[in-house]
């Protein structure tokens, strides 16, 4: 989703020189060129991948590009308006695939061709994610969270309370407070904003976390923030010792808080699965990075072929155990809690995680700048937590008349 590509940025030279050489000697008509967005040092994990997969097919011409992320979206529907483009695309979100489908850009997989390359074994869920008005248009290749990171030698909170404890205990937590980065404290509660037909409905779980706020906001130790990057670089610089924030930001903590410092020595932090208060077991919104063909692809097979490895069994562990907070969406997937706890700890948040209802993704912007709008009049006591969902509703059928009317 756009909300998270503000985190998951950088540029990659190497990368995109790298893609000249992932190429077999001498000319083959059979080849897939591949445009993605991973910065590095994450591309070496995806670059080692995709090394493998030449290996295994050495007639196989195949040229992997790095396109920046703020750029990869236009760049492939100008391609793909003119018949060219990669044939290949990964780092596709919910919200570039509804723009990628308007522009008529990808091919539809079909769904004998599902099955027949294993794409139906994936977490159903990370394939609706992928699919429009029930045309699966890509393939999921991993999953992103909120979690809970933690500094050595403190014992994470289980529940909301216990966060509470902790703080009371001199523990300083930051928790994001705006309408994507905080969903999970309406799960928390066993609640969702989430009605049919494009409303919103928040329920009583919804007004119970605006009164855990309330409660926990005057507590020195709990910084309730709507500033994500400033949260965030307070826990990697030491300053807080609890943090709730994405599993994409795995990789840049570990280069943080390791010891030593970016040269791959031990992470002096943990994560865990999000606190919880009526449901133990909450979970943040499910974010997916896809992959898709080009409609114009001369290279169907090669290219359906290329997605069955990257979503296989043994790819998708390598994905898990990279580093990069990436969480596999094969389901056959296993991690053993005692020797990868951090990677067993990412699967069960993800298990956990609530996926945006499609009719909401064009309208995420408007009602992410709504929900932060809520939350923060409910946090400088300007409006009662028992009226909050009353105007969120009213509010936001009030926008989408405007915008649809």
């Amino acid at each position: 989703m756009e909300y998270r590509a503000r985190r998951i940025v950088g540029m990659s030279l190497a990368a995109a020189l790298f893609g000249l050489s992932l190429t077999s000697c001498g000319l083959n008509s059979r080849r897939v060129l591949v445009w993605h967005d991973w910065p590095e040092p994450q591309a070496e994990v995806l670059i080692e991948l995709l090394q493998g997969y030449s290996e295994l097919d050495p007639n196989l011409r195949l040229i992997i590009e790095y396109v920046p992320s703020g750029e990869l979206e236009a760049r492939f529907i100008e391609e793909a308006r003119s018949g060219f483009g990669p044939d290949v695309m990964l780092g596709v979100d919910a919200d570039r695939l509804a723009d990628l489908a308007a522009a008529d850009a990808v091919r539809p997989i079909s769904p004998a061709q599902s099955v027949d390359h294993g794409f139906d074994q994936l977490e159903a869920r990370a394939l609706q994610v992928m699919a429009i008005d029930g045309s699966q248009l890509g393939v999921p290749l991993a999953g992103f969270t909120d979690v809970l990171y933690y500094r050595d030698g403190i014992e994470p909170p289980a529940t909301l309370r216990g966060v509470i404890d902790l703080a009371e205990a001199g523990h300083t937590m930051g928790i994001p407070v705006d309408f994507v980065d905080a969903y999970w404290g309406v799960d928390a509660f066993g609640g969702t904003v989430f009605g049919g037909d494009n409303t919103l409905a928040p329920d009583d779980g919804f007004v119970e976390w605006m009164e855990w706020m309330l409660e926990a906001g005057p507590q020195p130790n709990v910084i309730l923030g709507g500033d994500y990057d400033s949260l965030l670089d307070s826990f990697a610089r030491g300053r807080i010792d609890l943090f709730v924030g994405s599993s994409g930001e795995l990789a840049q903590l570990r280069s943080a808080l390791s010891d030593p410092p970016d040269e791959g020595g031990e992470p002096r932090f943990g994560l865990t699965t999000l606190p919880g208060a009526t449901n133990e077991t909450p979970g943040g919104f499910l974010e997916i990075e896809g992959m898709v063909i080009n409609r114009h692809t001369d290279h169907m097979i090669e290219a359906l072929a290329l997605l069955e490895y990257l979503t296989n069994v043994p790819s998708q562990g390598r994905i898990a155990r990279s580093g990069l907070g990436r969480i596999p969406i094969n389901e056959s997937v296993s991690i053993d809690p005692t020797i990868s706890p951090v990677e067993a700890a990412l699967l069960r948040q993800q298990r956990r995680s609530v996926v945006l209802p499609r009719s909401f993704v064009e309208n995420l912007a408007d009602l992410t700048d709504l929900g932060n709008e809520i939350y923060l009049q409910v946090a400088r006591g300007l409006l009662p937590p028992a009226d909050a969902d009353g105007v969120l509703r009213a509010r936001y059928d009030e926008l989408t008349r405007v915008d649809h009317g």
